[in-house]
């Protein structure tokens, strides 16, 4: 379950230039590691700076899952970390131990990590997740998530239909391109079975049972699509690595 935390920020010096500039920034590290969700406020006592975050478990606040730039960011800071409750709003984080296979599922609903357990369906968070490329954070994934829901909101809200509604359902748009070769990257790096979650190209939401017929072909290669064996998506095509939530009762 989702944590609502708190971080403690006691300087070390008697001042420390721009701390709280630094501390945002801190914070903005921990997002990119994947340890908080964005959307964090900070308050001030006398010396003492108190971020209120959102985290994915109890542990998750460790400095192990670190990157190089936190730790040498918090070189002059005492720091602590507490555990206030859960968090009511979101649901629970994968807890397997191992994962059979991964779906990269950057939908405009999940505000933390878009890379999820194909075992139980449910979010892993980015700091069990290795970088990607040569990074040192989840800036690529990040910053993808964040561009697909910038078109996909544009999309809910007719605006620039026709460009928006082809970037998210086709699978040779540019924007799932670009997905398409996150997914490589990711599975070269978990070397596990890694699917790309591709809209259903067929319809939208609006009266869905009429508009989304279910998919009995990759739209990439058109060969029949498989029956997921595990839990978020329905079809998969496992020569395109492609995933597709039909909505259909089997």
């Amino acid at each position: 379950m989702y944590k609502v935390a708190k971080i403690i920020f006691k300087p070390c010096k008697a001042y420390v230039e721009d701390i709280a500039d630094t501390i945002d920034g801190i914070l903005a590290m921990l997002y990119k590691t994947g340890q908080i969700s964005e959307g964090w406020s900070v308050e001030k006592h006398d010396q003492t700076y108190v971020a209120n975050v959102v985290t994915t478990d109890d542990d998750s606040l460790n400095p192990k899952y670190y990157n190089q730039y936190i730790f040498k960011e918090t070189e002059n800071f005492d720091m602590e970390t507490q555990i206030i409750c859960d968090d009511s709003t979101a649901s629970d984080s994968c807890h397997c131990l191992k994962h059979s296979s991964y779906i990269l599922a950057v939908e405009p609903y999940i505000s933390s990590s878009p890379v999820i357990c194909g075992d139980c369906g449910k979010e892993i968070p980015l700091y069990k997740i290795p970088y990607l490329y040569e990074e040192k954070e989840h800036y690529t994934i990040l910053n993808f998530q964040k561009t697909y829901q910038a078109v996909s909101h544009l999309w809910f809200d007719s605006l620039s239909d026709r460009f928006t509604k082809r970037q998210i359902t086709d699978f040779d748009s540019q924007l799932n391109k670009r997905g398409a070769d996150i997914r490589n990257e990711l599975e070269l790096k978990v070397d596990k079975p890694v699917y790309y979650l591709l809209r259903n190209p067929i319809g939208g939401w609006f009266e869905f049972e009429k508009n989304n017929e279910s998919l009995k072909a990759c739209p990439k290669c058109g060969k029949e699509l498989a029956k997921f064996d595990g839990r978020y998506a329905d079809k998969v095509c496992c020569d395109c690595r492609l995933a597709f939530i039909n909505g259909e009762q089997e």
